[in-house]
């Protein structure tokens, strides 16, 4: 090895422990935004606060987007909000109830200097937060997150009498139609006669999703495509158990595929035609390949917990594989770093950098159809030669005081197997065995639950690791309550 590469690897070590010592010194922020129960942690006063905090941060200066979502926490804190920004002497264009990726290329179209969203993205009704976005349409990095706390956690001042910020309100979605529509081949998706379903599970995608697919020239059939507060019909966070209705009408149909988004509109879950959900490390690796085949190389960031997979798409059509922390700051930190090509994450984030710096499930769909036309093949034939590696999830209740402790202990437990395996702390633990299956056990940065993952190309080995990794969180929590931690 070189002594150029030599130091290369030595400055990315370097930086991964520092962002990691970062990351453990936030007081606020979690894996995206700062979240929590809506009026417990999360109160109209502390939205106020983060307001005036936000205009502090900007330098008393500026303008900004800012949206929401649908739940029946959000208003009350999107106008408590506002007005701190207001007070802290930056202009504020209101962009009322809007996907996220809306309010982002309002950044991106009229040169904002950031942007918030106050929402509960995929999490359940009672949960409420707020994102944080820079100029670049990127949200906070570690570094940002921590110079933010600092000024909350100061006293962030409001301006003079005379100097306060002034209101006006944007249509965020019109400017959504017009941009999102520039960055796909219309004419090859209008061409090709589609059929789709979407599903954007009654949040705020469902006010435009429908009028852009259908621009595209795309026939749609819109389920739970109604604003409702409370989700009746389907959990915000999309994933297969609580997609069966979309599989069954995409059947139905005659549909090419069917489309699914979280309360906020960045999440993209995509059903094939005959009626299979994708989680989105394979949906992700259509992507992946598509982009590596037109630029012919590039580098591919992905969080710890992303299928090998994605790996395989990398050896293939010659990308380079970065991994990160999981969370959209962590991707995009790491996207801008090493100049990527491509972002994604498992839960159906797919990052393109030359659009907006965070995920778009319209923009997500509509070149997902543009590949499926390019390369005129269905959805299931993309997929039918990626190997076959299987995931399994689940998740354990643990209170966010314990779960520092919960992980320490589980990594003790587990060395005391003496299993020959390889240990990596990027975020969380991660074991990856001789055979190339893998556990990850990892707290929740959004709630209060423990989360662990397994994969394996052997189905039986995902139970077996599953179980494995759930009596560690277990027997890990049991102990520090019975010490009457908390």
């Amino acid at each position: 090895m070189s002594q150029s590469i030599e130091f290369e690897e030595e400055e990315k070590r370097n930086s991964t422990k520092n962002r990691a010592r970062a990351t453990k010194n936030l007081r606020l922020f979690g894996t995206s935004g700062i979240r929590g129960t809506a009026n417990v942690k999360i109160t109209p006063e502390m939205a106020a606060k983060l307001g005036v905090t936000f205009a502090s941060f900007l330098g008393n200066r500026g303008t900004v987007a800012v949206g929401r979502d649908v739940r029946l926490p959000a208003k009350p804190l999107h106008y408590a909000f506002i007005s701190g920004v207001l007070a802290g002497g930056v202009n504020v264009e209101d962009c009322g109830i809007a996907p996220t990726p809306a309010v982002l290329w309002t950044v991106k179209e009229r040169g904002l200097d950031g942007a918030a969203v106050v929402t509960g993205s995929h999490t359940p009704p009672e949960i409420i937060g707020l994102l944080f976005f820079m100029r670049d349409t990127a949200e906070f990095s570690v570094e940002e997150s921590l110079e933010f706390e600092k000024i909350f956690l100061g006293k962030p001042e409001a301006v003079a009498w005379n100097e306060v910020g002034k209101l006006s309100e944007i249509d965020a979605l019109d400017l959504y139609f017009r941009n999102v529509l520039r960055y796909v081949d219309l004419g090859k998706i209008a061409s090709s006669d589609f059929k789709v379903i979407m599903d954007p599970g009654n949040g705020a995608s469902a006010l435009i999703c429908n009028k852009i697919l259908q621009a595209a020239g795309v026939k749609v059939v819109l389920i739970n495509g109604s604003v409702d507060v409370t989700y009746p019909n389907r959990d915000p966070y999309p994933r297969p158990e609580v997609l069966g209705e979309l599989a069954r009408r995409v059947i139905a149909n005659r549909a090419d595929i069917g489309s699914a988004t979280d309360t906020d509109g960045d999440r993209a879950i995509f059903v094939d035609s005959e009626g299979k959900v994708l989680w989105g490390d394979v949906s992700g690796c259509v992507f992946v390949r598509d982009v590596l085949k037109r630029h012919g190389s590039g580098v591919i960031v992905a969080p710890i917990n992303t299928s090998r997979l994605i790996n395989w798409a990398c050896d293939v059509y010659n990308g380079k594989m970065e991994h990160t922390k999981i969370g959209p700051p962590n991707i995009v930190s790491a996207l801008k770093r090493v100049n990527a090509v491509f972002g994604l994450e498992e839960t159906g984030k797919n990052i393109w950098p030359e659009t907006i710096l965070y995920g778009d499930w319209v923009l997500a769909t509509l070149r997902m159809l543009e590949i499926m036309a390019r390369e005129q093949e269905s959805l299931s034939e993309l997929v039918q030669e990626f190997p076959k590696f299987h995931m399994g999830k689940e998740a354990i209740r643990c209170p966010e005081i314990l779960k520092n402790g919960v992980m320490m202990n589980a990594l003790r437990e587990w060395k005391k197997r003496k299993e020959e395996a390889e240990v990596v702390t990027i975020d969380g633990i991660k074991v990856i065995y001789p055979d190339g299956s893998w556990l990850l056990l990892r707290p929740s940065g959004t709630e209060p639950v423990f989360r662990i993952y397994a994969e394996s190309q052997d189905i039986r080995r995902i139970q077996e690791l599953l179980k494995i990794g759930s009596a560690l969180v277990r027997k890990s929590l049991s102990f520090l309550l019975k010490r009457k931690v908390i």
